[in-house]
């Protein structure tokens, strides 16, 4: 099974959180849409990399791909899917997602999204649904429509639908987190992607915390509050599947999964990354140069080729993330005897600190081992 990803730049602001690529503008978009169509068909043959499936999902991420109007939407979609042979011949049995954002969530072009194209799976950027944690990271809608644009979602036959929550924002409280737990249960959403604020490099907040304008939770209260969504969630019937992903048995994100498990996927657009088993590639986060490149055949991406050292520590790092943890046989099948060596000497400290555990022919990171899986993915890179 392989991927597919486009990036969609275009927001009408900026969160002051936010570290992907995405212009506050809606200039370009009809020349970006194009460029789009144009690397597709240069690049859709990159997919025959001995990978015997077809794609099976697509992921439409931004930036905002709710900012795109019906035309542009309708666009998109002719153009990728011109091409058949390259997808899961049904496109029901695809897992196809488009993010959004509430403000954009109008009944109207839910139901267009919903009767007038193949998306069969939303990803909301609710983030939050209190007013006061909405203003604080700069978002444009409000916690009511944040709420209601996942039931009109809901009635006009949207199935699958996700979540995107924040917590460790400036003032939250353990009771306020909680409130937008049990708010997203009673929404009966199926899947919930849950993120402890970040503070990136370049980006706006980070600019107001250095100043001192922002203080945000400590560390302690970080665990606290990823602990209070760990124990909520999984009492009320979410798999946690994922370090930050929960579903219902049935919703896993099937395209995040294919990252997760290493498997080949095709990125499409500025900043766009692809994967192909042994090479990394990924696009210039640019927009204008993004299309220049592609319009008058100029190199408009990077790449490396992945060492046996590379596939590891990515293979190390990706199972220290996921609910079925790392695969004893799969390192020793895969990778040297050095490297497998390597790997077994530093189980028996991690065991010993209760950070991981054995179950069957995989090593399974502890509640406490969650808390610190980057700490222990370092001490198993080569």
């Amino acid at each position: 099974m392989s991927g597919l990803y486009i990036h969609i730049p275009f927001c009408l602001q900026k969160c002051l959180y936010c570290d992907f690529y995405s212009l506050a503008t809606r200039k370009s978009k009809k020349a970006y849409l194009e460029a789009l169509s144009k690397e597709w068909e240069e690049r859709k043959n990159d997919l025959d990399w001995g990978v015997k499936s077809s794609i099976k999902t697509i992921y439409i991420g931004g930036g905002t791909p709710s900012s795109l109007d019906r035309d542009e939407v309708k666009y998109l979609f002719d153009s990728i899917l011109k091409d058949r042979t390259l997808f899961h011949p049904n496109l029901e049995e695809m897992e196809i997602t488009f993010e959004a954002n509430p403000e954009n969530l109008t009944y109207d072009y839910l139901n267009f999204l919903k009767t007038q194209t193949p998306i069969n799976r939303l990803s909301i950027g609710v983030q939050s649904f209190c007013d006061n944690d909405l203003r604080a990271i700069g978002r444009k809608h409000s916690a009511l429509q944040a709420a209601d644009s996942v039931q009109l979602a809901q009635k006009v036959g949207f199935k699958n639908i996700s979540i995107d929550l924040i917590f460790a924002l400036k003032d939250m409280t353990k009771e306020r987190w909680e409130a937008n737990l049990r708010k997203a249960i009673e929404l009966k959403v199926q899947h919930i992607s849950a993120y402890c604020l970040t503070v990136e490099k370049g980006t706006m907040l980070n600019t107001l915390v250095e100043r001192g304008k922002i203080t945000l939770p400590n560390e302690i209260e970080q665990e606290e509050q990823f602990l209070i969504a760990k124990d909520y969630l999984t009492k009320n019937q979410y798999e946690h599947y994922e370090t930050s992903s929960y579903a219902i048995e049935g919703y896993r994100s099937q395209h995040n999964s294919l990252y997760w498990q290493n498997k080949p996927y095709l990125g499409l657009g500025a900043s766009a990354h692809s994967f192909n088993l042994k090479k990394r590639r990924w696009n210039i986060n640019n927009l204008q140069e993004y299309i220049e490149g592609v319009n008058q055949n100029k190199i408009y991406y990077q790449e490396e080729t992945l060492s046996p050292k590379d596939i590891y520590n990515e293979y190390i790092l990706s199972a220290t993330r996921v609910k079925e943890g790392i695969s004893i046989s799969h390192i020793k099948e895969t990778f040297s005897q050095e490297t497998f060596n390597h790997f077994l000497l530093q189980i028996p400290e991690l065991l010993k600190n209760n950070l991981i555990q054995r179950q069957n022919d995989h090593y399974l990171l502890t509640t406490k081992g969650i808390l610190l899986s980057n700490q222990i993915a370092v001490s198993l890179f080569l």
